[in-house]
Formats: structure tokens, sequence, C-alpha cells
């Protein structure tokens, strides 16, 4: 069975998108701080380093709503123009 993506929805798109990138941020974040702990430089541990861990998710997160609001205007406006994207399912039994 063949689908075709014409439309992607903002609000949905930006939840999920964010949501990974926050996800991504504390785990950077949590490297981060884990290092500047283990490694500290003359001064002792960073501050941005013990702060990291909750820096980053809310950096990543922010850029992740924007860059996904973005993204799906980019895909909605070309796929209007140029058709969206073939999408193949199989039926299973």
């Amino acid at each position: 069975m063949k689908l075709k993506l014409q439309k992607i929805s903002t609000k949905s798109f930006i939840i999920i998108f964010s949501t990974i990138n926050v996800i991504a941020g504390l785990m950077l974040g949590a490297v981060v701080t884990v290092v500047s702990l283990i490694a500290p430089d003359e001064q002792g541990a960073g501050v941005f380093g013990v702060w990291a861990i909750f820096i980053f998710p809310i950096i990543n997160g922010l850029l992740g709503l924007a860059t996904g609001a973005f993204l799906t205007g980019l895909y909605n406006f070309f796929a209007k123009r140029f058709g969206g994207i073939d999408l193949e399912f199989e039926t299973s039994q």
C-alpha cells in the first residue's frame, strides 16, 4: 500500500523533536559534568562543567523547538509545491 506524506503537523513534530533534543542534552550534560568533576582544571571543578547537566538540556530543547518549527515549515512549503514523500507500507495478516 502506497501513501504520500503531504503535511507534517508542526505542533506534534516540535513536541517529539524537542523531547529528543532535551534527552540528548541531558546525556551530553551528564558526561560534561562527570568529566569536569573527575578531571578538574587548576581552579577546581569548572562551574560550567557542573552546571552543564542543567544548561545543556534547556539549550538543546530550545534549539529543538526552533529547528523543529523551521523544518516542518520548510517541509510543508516544498511538499505543497513538489509533492510529498512517497511511503510504502505492507499489511501483515
